[in-house]
């Protein structure tokens, strides 16, 4: 059975969860309480030196990084509706994954990140308005996207499950989805999804 090395309140340990829960897997979730540092231990960085979530555990391999993992999740179960083989449709998702790892979440999560779990006193607000307005031109960009599209890369996949939770988490960084009607309906879609379950579930 995976086991998923994982925390309730990370949107990246999220995308594996969802991705699993919609194919039907079961799994063995362990959870790595970060707020008190285990990633730092020396038996989880033996399983990802960069001691970050989530890690995959599939019996004698390991993997890390959130969007790779859906990869690797998709392939392992495919064929299956998440994971398209067709090239251009494929190169679609890789696509909206990396777009996710590079502007998405980097700024989506860390506007989360200094508004929810950093005290107001110890936060940059110089840097916090820099995630927040590269957070709101990512959204602009799926905005734009999902004017004429239903989802990402063709039908629902992993490049939803990949780019949803912090745009979804994005009001937790006091950004306002509203601005954006197109990404709250794809949300809506994807809430609406076969095996959807929400971050706390």
């Amino acid at each position: 059975m995976l086991k998923l090395y994982d925390h309730p309140l990370s949107g990246n340990s999220y995308k594996s969860r969802l991705a699993l829960s919609c194919l039907g897997i079961e799994y063995e979730r362990i959870n790595v309480d970060v707020f008190k540092g285990e990633q730092n231990s020396p038996q989880f960085a033996a399983l990802n030196p960069n001691k970050k979530i989530p890690v995959l555990v599939d019996e004698d391999f390991i993997m890390w990084e959130s969007n790779a993992l859906l990869f690797y999740i998709g392939k392992k179960y495919s064929p299956n509706p998440l994971y398209p083989e067709d090239p251009k449709t494929h190169g679609a998702v890789a696509q909206w994954l990396l777009f996710g790892k590079t502007t998405i979440d980097p700024n989506l999560a860390m506007a989360r990140y200094l508004t929810r779990f950093v005290q107001l006193q110890m936060q940059d607000q110089q840097e916090l308005t820099k995630y927040r307005a590269h957070g709101i031109l990512a959204l602009k960009i799926l905005d734009n996207h999902l004017l004429e599209n239903e989802f990402l890369a063709g039908d629902f996949s992993i490049a939803d499950i990949g780019c949803y939770p912090y745009v979804h988490l994005a009001p937790e960084g006091e950004i306002d989805l509203s601005a954006h009607p197109s990404v709250m309906s794809w949300c809506q879609r994807i809430e609406s999804q076969p095996g959807y379950i929400s971050m706390d579930e």
